[in-house]
C-alpha cells in the first residue's frame, strides 16, 4: 500500500531543516553536514594520502608477516607517520606476557631471503613459486627428480619405496588439477539487485514448506590440489600417519603444491610455527601451469629434474605488537570509538588487499579526522592487528587485556586458532592447553562504544554488517543516507565472518565490519601472489577511507554510547 501523505510529510520536514539552517535530524540522530562535508573534502580531494600511505606499506615494507622483520619496520613507520599528523599515544604496543612462554603463538619468525627454482631436465625452464611460511630452506643449491607419490599409509610406502628410493627426490601427491576459464569476470561489483537482498533477506520458509537446498556449510575451505596431505588416516584408531615426517625421515628434499585456479595464481599459506625446524620439509607452493607440466611430463615417464635454492630464515621470539594512536576526545574522553582493520599479510606478494587496503585507509581516516579539524566528543582510536592470519590473535589478545570479558587464553569470539599453533600444520604441534578461564570485564568495557573495521580488500564500501545488532540498524540507515552519492546505501542484519570485529563483538562490544564491493579479492588477491600495490582501486581506498571517518565521527558525538546486543546473543560468527 502507498503513502504519498507520509513521504510529502517526511521530505517537508527535511526541506524546512534546511531551509532554516538547523542540523538535520532524522529519528534521534542529529546529522552535523558542516562537518561531514569538511570530511569529505579531506578525504576525497587532492589532498588525500591513502595511495602513498599504501605504497609504503607495500612497496617499501611489504610483505608484513607476523613476527617477521619487516612487519616491524612497517610497525615503525606507521607510528612514525602518525605521530608527524599530530595523533597521540601512538606505540607498538606489545602483546601482553605469555605465561606458557610460547610467545602467544609465535616462538620464532620466519622471512624468505632467497628463491630459486628450475626445472633443468628434460627442458629446462624457470618454475615460479613461494615456500610456505616456517618451512625450512635447501642449504643451498640441490637437485633431484621430482617424483609422484599417491601411497597414503606407512605400509604402502615402505612397499613402494624401499631402500632409499626417496632420497634426494621432490615430492608431488596429486595430479595436475583442472584449470577452468575465466567465465565470469573476475572483477566484480555489488549489483543494486545484490544489496537489496542484503537489505531486505528473504523470509524464513513457512510452516510445512522444504527447507531451501544449498544453504548448510558456510565458506569452508577444501583442499588445495597438490597438498601434501601431511598426515593419512591410522587404522583402528591410533595416532594418524603423519606422511611428511615419513618424507623427511627418508631424504625427501621438498614438496611442491599447487591450487586449481591457474592463469599463474597461487595461494600461501604457513606451517607450524611450534614445530621444530630440523623436523619439516621445504614445501613450496607453485602455479598450476608450471605444477600440471611437470606431473603429466612424469605420467609420460619422463625424469623431471628440479633444482633449488632457496634461503628461510628464522628469528627467534620475535617482538609481537599491535600498531595504536588516538585523537583525544572533549567532555566524553574517557569513553572510545575505535576504526582498525589487520597489519599483518601473507608473504607470496606485498599484502596489498590484504590488508594493506584497510590498514592505510583507517589510517587515512584518522588523518583525516585530525587534519579536519571536527571536534570530536569521544576518543577515537586506531589498532591496526598482527596476527589476524593466524587467527584475530592480536586483536583477541587487545580487547583481553583493555576490555575483559572474554576467556584467558582462548579465541575471544572469533576464528582464533589455539596460541599454540595457529592454522599452521600439526606436526610438532604445542599441547592443547588448559580450560581458558573467564576474565572480568575492565571499566574499559563500560565506556566502549563501537569498533568498525575493514578487512575486505580495496573494494568500495557499500554499506555494514550489523552482527546481529537489531538495534544499531535505524541509526546507521540515517548515518549512511549522505553517502549514497558515492555508493553506501546497505545495512544488514546479517554478518560477515573471520576478520577482527568478531574480537569485539565476542566479549559483547559494538563490532562491525563494513559491505565491500569484491572487486578482484576473491578470485585474485586474497593470500596470493598477485596482492601488489597494482590492485588497488584509488577512488574507491579514498571513499572508504572518508566513511570510515566519518562514521567514527558520528559514534564519538553521538549522546549515547551505540547500543549493544543482548549478552545472551554475543560472540560467533552470526549468519
Amino acid at each position: 500500500m502507498k503513502r504519498p501523505h507520509a513521504l510529502g510529510l517526511g521530505l517537508a520536514a527535511v526541506l524546512l531543516a534546511l531551509s532554516a539552517g538547523l542540523p538535520l535530524r532524522a529519528a534521534d540522530e542529529a546529522i552535523d553536514y558542516e562537518a561531514l562535508a569538511r570530511i569529505r573534502a579531506q578525504g576525497l580531494g587532492a589532498s588525500s594520502q591513502v595511495m602513498d600511505v599504501s605504497s609504503w606499506l607495500t612497496d617499501v615494507h611489504g610483505p608484513r608477516l607476523s613476527g617477521s622483520p619487516n612487519i616491524q619496520k612497517a610497525g615503525e613507520w606507521a607510528v612514525a607517520k602518525m605521530k608527524e599528523w599530530g595523533l597521540e599515544n601512538v606505540a607498538l604496543e606489545p602483546w601482553p606476557a605469555d605465561a606458557s612462554g610460547n610467545n602467544n603463538g609465535f616462538p620464532r619468525g620466519w622471512t624468505n631471503d632467497k628463491f630459486y627454482l628450475s626445472a633443468v631436465s628434460p627442458q629446462a625452464f624457470p618454475i615460479p613459486g613461494t615456500p610456505s611460511a616456517w618451512t625450512p630452506g635447501t642449504n643451498g643449491l640441490v637437485r633431484g627428480e621430482v617424483l609422484m607419490v599417491t601411497e597414503t599409509t606407512e605400509d604402502d610406502l615402505k612397499k613402494a619405496y624401499a631402500g632409499g628410493k626417496l632420497r634426494g627426490k621432490w615430492v608431488i601427491t596429486n595430479p595436475p588439477p583442472d584449470v577452468a576459464a575465466y567465465w565470469t569476470a573476475p572483477a566484480q561489483r555489488r549489483t543494486r539487485e545484490e544489496l537489496a537482498r542484503m537489505d531486505s533477506p528473504d523470509p524464513p520458509a513457512e510452516f510445512g514448506s522444504a527447507a531451501a537446498a544449498g544453504r548448510a556449510g558456510g565458506r569452508g575451505r577444501g583442499q588445495a590440489a597438490g597438498a601434501p596431505g601431511g598426515r593419512g588416516g591410522a587404522a583402528g584408531g591410533g595416532a594418524p600417519f603423519n606422511r611428511n615426517a615419513y618424507f623427511k625421515a627418508e631424504g625427501v628434499l621438498g614438496t611442491f603444491t599447487t591450487q586449481a585456479r591457474g592463469h599463474g595464481i597461487y595461494t600461501i599459506g604457513g606451517g607450524s610455527r611450534s614445530a621444530d625446524p630440523a623436523t619439516l620439509l621445504p614445501a613450496i607452493t607453485i602455479p598450476a601451469e608450471q605444477y600440471g607440466r611437470i606431473a603429466r611430463m612424469i605420467a609420460r615417464n619422463q625424469a623431471v629434474v628440479v633444482e633449488a635454492d632457496i634461503k628461510n630464515t628464522y628469528h627467534p621470539n620475535p617482538a609481537m605488537f599491535n600498531v595504536v594512536g588516538e585523537i583525544r576526545g572533549t567532555d566524553k574522553a574517557d569513553e572510545v570509538v575505535m576504526l582498525g582493520g589487520h597489519f599483518d599479510s601473507w608473504h607470496a606478494s606485498t599484502g596489498a588487499t590484504d590488508n594493506a587496503a584497510g590498514s592505510a585507509a583507517m589510517m587515512e581516516a584518522m588523518r583525516i579526522l585530525k587534519q579536519s579539524g571536527v571536534r570530536l566528543r569521544r576518543t577515537v582510536r586506531i589498532g591496526l592487528w598482527n596476527g589476524e592470519e593466524q587467527g584475530l590473535i592480536g586483536s583477541r589478545l587487545y580487547v583481553q587485556q583493555h576490555f575483559g570479558g572474554g576467556r584467558a587464553g582462548g579465541r575471544g569470539g572469533g576464528r582464533g586458532a589455539a596460541a599454540a599453533g595457529g592454522r599452521g600444520g600439526a606436526a610438532g604441534a604445542a599441547p592443547a592447553p588448559a580450560a581458558p578461564q573467564t576474565v572480568p570485564t575492565t571499566p574499559e568495557h563500560a565506556g566502549f562504544s563501537a569498533y568498525f573495521n575493514i578487512d575486505n580488500g580495496t573494494g568500495a564500501i557499500r554499506g555494514i554488517y550489523l552482527q546481529g545488532n537489531q538495534a544499531v540498524a535505524p541509526i546507521f540507515r540515517q548515518w549512511i543516507e549522505p553517502f549514497r552519492s558515492i555508493g553506501m546505501t546497505t545495512v544488514t542484519i546479517s554478518n560477515t565472518g573471520g576478520t577482527d570485529h568478531q574480537s569485539f563483538d565476542g566479549v559483547g562490544l559494538p563490532g562491525f565490519q563494513f559491505i565491500q564491493d569484491a572487486v578482484e579479492y576473491g578470485s585474485m588477491t586474497h593470500h596470493t601472489n598477485l596482492d601488489s600495490y597494482e590492485r588497488l582501486q584509488p577512488e574507491d581506498m579514498r571513499r572508504n577511507a572518508t566513511i570510515a571517518a566519518a562514521f567514527a565521527f558520528l559514534a564519538a558525538n553521538r549522546e549515547e554510547r551505540l547500543p549493544r546486543k543482548p549478552a545472551a546473543t554475543g560472540g560467533g560468527r552470526g549468519q
